[in-house]
């Protein structure tokens, strides 16, 4: 997917905007038994939605593959579930279906990832040398 380097850094503001209203929240209600579900949500959801599209951008060849459209895929419905099974642990304090279901379709997105970045071929640019004025 050719932009799929902005798609992860839009989708990673649209988790810092879910991640601030989310702790505006925490704050003004006095639930603080969610911080860990609010730190879960800026972490997975903002951080490494914005490394993931980083990356993207710093190494085009990632984005030609096939597999970087369903890394996006795998990678973000697995912390959406992960995250609606985390706010409910911290609700309930019981563990859950959807945090044992979604946490290790993250790792498997995250491992995706990986595999990605690490078969993809290495860059033939050479950096250019730009004199200062």
């Amino acid at each position: 997917m050719r932009n799929i380097d902005r798609l992860y850094v839009a989708t990673g503001f649209g988790w810092l905007i879910f991640a601030a209203g989310f702790g505006t929240w925490l704050g003004a209600s006095g639930n603080f038994n969610f911080g860990q579900s609010h730190a879960h949500v800026g972490l997975l959801g903002f951080v490494a939605s914005m490394l993931f599209g980083l990356v993207h951008r710093a190494w085009p060849a990632l984005r030609e593959r096939g597999l970087a459209t369903v890394q996006f895929a795998v990678y973000e419905i697995g912390t959406i579930v992960l995250l609606a099974g985390k706010i409910m642990v911290d609700a309930t304090g019981h563990p859950n279906l959807l945090l044992m279901i979604g946490a290790p379709i993250v790792i498997l997105g995250a491992l995706l990832f990986l595999w990605l970045f690490l078969a993809s071929p290495a860059s033939t640019r050479t950096p250019e040398l730009v004199p200062a004025e």
